[in-house]
């Protein structure tokens, strides 16, 4: 149980420190942060480690292309302070990060709760966007189309990075056994 629970408070400092970071213009913290926890996250897997990399970037690239695209359509600006890349940021890349890797440890309870997964998204996705420009990180010009854009982007990215962990598992490793349901993490 300490497991799922230092990999949530590991990913709520790894928010923090990008978008604390990236609101007071040091964009580069969080990605620092990121990595550091990342790396200790991984060596915790061992041989899970090379599954849990190809998840986290897949989810890297897909936080990407979306955050991009809402950039590109003006759904969602980043202040000069907090670029660092673009159009979507080193920081928003990093934050994708490690939200998928709580994925299959604090949120393994998600598993194949694919609409749960598309609600929680659809919900939790404006609001810590909503909570990264009350810290001066992102800006969202217009609050109804931006949120919304975003709630869907959540609503898309919870359901299919879920779905690329299924298929990963089940054609890369093979089906789970009981003894890969506590994987260890941190």
């Amino acid at each position: 149980m300490t497991r799922p629970i230092a990999n949530f408070v590991l990913f709520q400092i790894c928010w923090l420190a990008n978008c604390v970071g990236a609101g007071v213009g040091w964009p580069q913290l969080g990605p620092l942060v990121t990595a550091l926890w990342i790396t200790l996250h991984l060596s915790a897997l061992g041989e899970d480690r090379i599954s849990e990399a190809w998840i986290l970037l897949a989810a890297a690239a897909f936080g990407y292309a979306a955050d991009s695209l809402l950039v590109m359509l003006e759904f969602i600006q980043f202040p000069l302070h907090a670029r660092l890349g673009g159009p979507s940021p080193l920081w928003m890349v990093a934050l994708w990060v490690g939200f998928a890797a709580t994925l299959r440890h604090a949120l393994r309870w998600l598993g194949g709760r694919y609409v749960l997964a598309a609600l929680l998204g659809a919900i939790g996705g404006p609001l810590a966007y909503r909570a990264g420009e009350a810290l001066g990180a992102i800006q969202i010009p217009d609050p109804l189309s931006g949120l919304t854009a975003v709630s869907v982007e959540w609503l898309l990215a919870m359901p299919l990075l879920l779905g690329l962990i299924a298929l990963f598992k089940s054609r890369v490793i093979g089906p789970v056994n009981a003894s890969n349901e506590t994987e260890p993490s941190c």
